[in-house]
């Protein structure tokens, strides 16, 4: 009988977690310093415009965006540093850039874009990546191991 109980219980618990609506982004942009929130607002919008299916939530401090909560294989994510909002791609390095808009780090495959201001903001450049990761997720998927591997020649 007390079984029964213990397991109504978090029954009971984990269907009031799922009926919680936290807004995540506005949560992290509340927290993040004022002079970036506006950019963060409009990177976050601008991503969100692409595909209904990509998901947000905070993972490893910034905030990030997933394929049908793919986190996983996440698709971008925006962080703040001390002087920029960073809009960060997980796979960058096999997204085509020949405008050479990526800030190419030592990793082969993250890649990303750094905002001081609004002004900064290129949402078409955005757009174009966002919809490329989108598209060459599945071969990322399939092929990061080949990839990494290749990339240390």
């Amino acid at each position: 009988m007390k079984d029964d109980k213990v397991s109504k219980f978090f029954k009971q618990a984990l269907e009031y977690k799922n009926s919680m609506s936290i807004d995540v982004k506005k949560t992290y942009i509340s927290h993040i310093d004022l002079n970036f929130q506006k950019i963060v607002e409009v990177l976050a919008k601008t991503i969100e415009s692409i595909d209904k299916k990509l998901d947000c939530e905070v993972k490893w401090g910034r905030l990030t965006y997933g394929l049908s909560g793919d986190y996983h294989h996440w698709i971008c994510g925006i962080a703040q540093t001390k002087k920029t909002v960073n809009l960060i791609f997980h796979f960058g390095g096999i997204l085509d850039d020949k405008s050479k808009h990526f800030i190419v780090g030592d990793s082969f495959f993250l890649r990303k874009l750094e905002y001081s201001t609004v002004g900064d903001i290129d949402e078409k450049v955005i757009k174009n990546f966002v919809k490329q990761a989108i598209n060459k997720l599945d071969y990322f998927k399939n092929n990061w191991k080949e990839l990494n591997k290749n990339s240390k020649r």
